[in-house]
C-alpha cells in the first residue's frame, strides 16, 4: 500500500483526486453500518463536424460519489467542449485537458441528527432559492397559463457539484432546523460564505395551523462584490467603484387549500444616493375545478435611482423589469377513466414595463398573451399553446434595436409512454412587419426523440430542425446511449452521446 501511495504522487493532482476515492470506496465499503454506496458516473459528447472546423467536437464529465451514513464525498471532473482544429493540435488540445487538475469537489457532513440536525456543505457548491431572488428579484416573463406547481421556494437552495454543473467558487454553508414536533415552531437557520467573501445568513420560522394551513417568513441578508463598470454606465456616468453592498430580502407566506399567498420584499444598498426597495407578491385561489393565479412586483424608489440602474442586484447585474403584473385563470377537468384522463385549459395575461439599455435609457410598456390547452393520461399527453408576445403598449424606442419584435407562435407538442416513449414538439412563429415597408419574417421548429431501455440500458435519439424565413436556420440528428448500474454498495451511471449537424 505504501508503494502505492508514493507512485501515487506522481500523478495530477486530479488524478489523485479520483484514486484516492476509489481507494477510500474499496476501504470502507465493509462497513455497511457507515457507508451506504460509491457511484461513478461519466458521460461523453461526440459531434461530426459539418463545413465549420470550429464546431465542438467533443466534451464530457466523469467523477465518483461516496455516500457515508454521516456524509456524502464528490469530486467531478470536466473536459470542456473542444473542436477538431484544437484535437489535431496536440498543443492546444492539452491545454484542456490540464483543466482536469481543477476538480469540482465537495462534501456534505450530516451532525446532531437527534437533537439539531445540521448539514455542513464544503466545495464547489451552488446556490438558488432565496439566494436568487437577492441576485436577481426580477420576476419570469414565462406567463404559463397551465402553471400548476405554486411553492413557497425559500432557503439557500445549497446543492453540492454534480456531473453536469459547473465550477462554483469555493463556498461553505451550513443548515440548522428544529423541528415543530419538538418546538412550537419550526425554526431554521442557513449560512453560507464563498472565497471571494460574498456572504448569506437566512433565518426561516414555520407556524402549521391547522391541516394543510400554515404561516411562514423568512428573513436573509447577504454581502456581495459589486464591480461596477458596463458600457451602459459609463455612458449615462453612472459607474462606481468596485466594492461590497449589502442586501436583505423578507419572504412571508398564507399557505390553505382555497388560498395561498407568497409576500417577497427586499432592499439592496446601491452606490448612489438612495437604496432601492422592491417588492412582489403572489397569489393563488382555487374552488373545485377553477384556479386563479396572480402576481404584481414593482421598484417603487425607480424614480429616485438614474434611470440606467433602477436597481443592481445582488449578482451585479442591472434589474431592468421596474413593473409587471399577470393573471393567469384555468379550470381543470378530471375524467373517471381508467387511463386517469384529464383536461386544463389556461389563459394568462402579462404587462411589463421595462428600461431600455440605450444610451438613453427610456421605459417601454409591454403585453404577452397566452393560452393553451392539454389532455394528459398514463400513457398520451398533447398540449396546444399559442402566445403572443412583447406588444407594445406605450413608450418610443429610442433606436430601432431597442424595440421589442412582436410575435406570435403556435406550439404543439406531445409524449407517447409504452415499449418505447415517443416525444414530440412543433411550433410556427410568425414576425409581423415593424413597418409598412418591412418583409414578414416567419420561423418553423420541429423536434422528434425516442427512448427505448431495458435492464438499465437506455436508448434515446431525435432530429430537431428550425427553418426561418425560408432557409435551415439549424438542424441535427442526436443519438445516445445511457447504462444505470446499481448493486448494494456500488452504483453506475454511464452515458455517451453523438451529434449530427446538417
Amino acid at each position: 500500500m505504501k508503494k502505492i501511495l508514493e507512485k501515487c504522487g506522481d500523478f495530477s493532482p486530479g488524478r489523485r483526486l479520483i484514486f484516492c476515492l476509489l481507494m477510500a470506496s474499496a476501504n470502507f465499503s465493509y462497513a455497511g453500518e457507515f457507508f451506504n454506496f460509491a457511484e461513478f458516473k461519466a458521460a461523453a459528447n461526440f459531434t461530426i463536424p459539418g463545413g465549420d472546423e470550429k464546431e465542438k467536437a467533443l466534451s464530457g464529465a466523469s467523477g465518483l460519489r461516496l455516500s457515508f451514513r454521516d456524509a456524502d464525498l464528490r469530486g467531478f471532473v470536466t473536459l470542456p467542449k473542444s473542436d477538431f482544429s484544437e484535437i489535431r493540435e496536440s498543443e492546444g488540445f492539452l491545454e484542456k485537458l490540464e483543466l482536469l487538475d481543477e476538480p469540482r469537489l465537495g462534501a456534505e457532513f450530516f451532525l446532531f441528527k437527534k437533537t439539531f440536525p445540521t448539514a455542513v456543505k464544503i466545495g464547489h457548491n451552488s446556490y438558488s432559492k432565496s439566494v436568487s431572488k437577492l441576485k436577481n428579484p426580477s420576476p419570469s416573463l414565462t406567463a404559463n397559463p397551465l402553471a400548476k406547481s405554486f411553492a413557497f421556494s425559500t432557503g439557500l437552495g445549497s446543492s453540492l457539484t454534480n456531473l453536469t454543473s459547473s465550477r462554483q467558487p469555493l463556498s461553505c454553508s451550513i443548515s440548522t432546523e428544529r423541528d415543530s414536533n419538538l418546538f412550537p415552531l419550526a425554526l431554521g437557520l442557513e449560512s453560507f460564505v464563498t472565497e471571494d467573501k460574498d456572504g448569506v445568513v437566512l433565518l426561516s420560522a414555520k407556524l402549521p395551523l391547522g391541516r394543510s394551513i400554515f404561516l411562514q417568513s423568512v428573513i436573509s441578508g447577504g454581502r456581495y462584490r459589486f464591480e461596477g463598470k458596463s458600457k451602459i454606465l459609463e455612458k449615462n456616468n453612472a459607474s462606481f467603484e468596485a466594492d461590497y453592498f449589502y442586501s436583505g430580502l423578507g419572504e412571508f407566506c398564507f399557505h390553505s387549500p382555497l388560498l395561498k399567498i407568497n409576500f417577497f420584499s427586499g432592499i439592496q444598498e446601491n452606490p448612489y444616493d438612495v437604496n432601492p426597495v422592491w417588492f412582489r407578491i403572489d397569489g393563488r385561489t382555487s374552488y373545485r375545478n377553477l384556479l386563479l393565479n396572480f402576481s404584481y412586483f414593482a421598484i417603487p424608489t425607480t424614480k429616485d435611482s438614474p434611470k440606467a440602474a433602477p436597481l443592481i442586484g445582488a449578482a451585479g447585474q442591472i434589474c431592468r423589469t421596474v413593473e409587471q403584473a399577470s393573471i393567469n385563470p384555468q379550470i381543470l377537468f378530471l375524467f373517471d377513466d381508467q387511463r386517469a384522463s384529464s383536461l386544463r385549459l389556461g389563459f394568462s395575461a402579462l404587462e411589463n414595463w421595462k428600461v431600455t439599455a440605450t444610451n438613453v435609457p427610456v421605459q417601454l410598456n409591454t403585453a404577452k398573451i397566452r393560452a393553451a390547452v392539454s389532455y394528459e393520461s398514463r400513457f398520451f399527453n398533447l398540449c396546444f399553446d399559442w402566445t403572443h408576445a412583447n406588444i407594445l403598449l406605450a413608450g418610443q424606442a429610442p433606436v430601432k434595436s431597442a424595440r421589442p419584435e412582436e410575435y406570435q407562435s403556435y406550439a404543439l407538442s406531445g409524449s407517447l409512454a409504452g415499449e418505447r416513449k415517443i416525444s414530440f414538439s412543433g411550433s410556427y412563429t410568425r414576425y409581423p412587419p415593424a413597418e409598412g415597408n418591412s418583409a414578414l419574417k416567419e420561423a418553423y421548429s420541429a423536434d422528434v426523440k425516442i427512448a427505448s431501455g431495458k435492464a438499465g440500458l437506455t436508448s434515446q435519439a431525435g432530429i430537431d430542425l428550425t427553418v426561418k424565413n425560408g432557409a435551415r436556420q439549424s438542424g441535427q440528428f442526436s443519438a445516445g446511449l445511457t447504462y444505470l448500474f446499481r448493486r448494494k454498495y456500488f452504483r453506475s451511471y454511464l452515458k455517451a452521446g453523438l451529434i449530427v449537424p446538417f
